[in-house]
């Protein structure tokens, strides 16, 4: 169950993003090899706050936010005080922002990879957690 990053899921939805299509690509493939996706609940804050920010559209952002909670292909996990926890120390040991070790101690603690498209979880990331980019190859060699 890998965990998936809001850069990627922004990248997803947001035509106008360089890399919509590889995410994309990426997202259909993971969903038709039945790979569960997991991320923190802070994906519906960020990925909100970066579609409104990105496009000016309250109601694109809610109609998104919508489809991600309401279509069942990402498993949310709360941010409890442990995973704070957790996340803190992963913050400490990378020198990641404080969002991005979020996901990176979620996906430390579920023992899975993150897909990102934050260069600075790809490189101060790995040293916590396999890091990739999203890319359809990933799925196709598993299934």
């Amino acid at each position: 169950m890998p965990v998936i990053d809001a850069s990627v899921f922004v990248a997803l939805v947001h035509e106008g993003d360089r890399y919509h299509q590889q995410s994309l690509r990426w997202y259909e493939s993971s969903l038709r090899a039945g790979v569960h996706l997991a991320a923190p609940s802070l994906l519906v804050v960020e990925v909100a706050a970066a579609i409104r920010r990105l496009t000016g559209s309250e109601s694109l952002a809610e109609r998104v936010i919508s489809e991600l909670v309401g279509a069942g292909d990402v498993e949310f996990f709360p941010l409890t005080s442990k995973r704070s926890a957790t996340a803190a120390r992963v913050a400490i040991e990378t020198g990641v922002r404080g969002a991005d070790a979020v996901y990176l101690g979620l996906a430390r603690e579920l023992g899975e990879s993150l897909v990102t498209l934050d260069r600075q979880q790809l490189q101060r990331g790995a040293s916590v957690v396999r890091v990739e980019r999203p890319s359809s190859e990933s799925w196709e060699h598993d299934t």
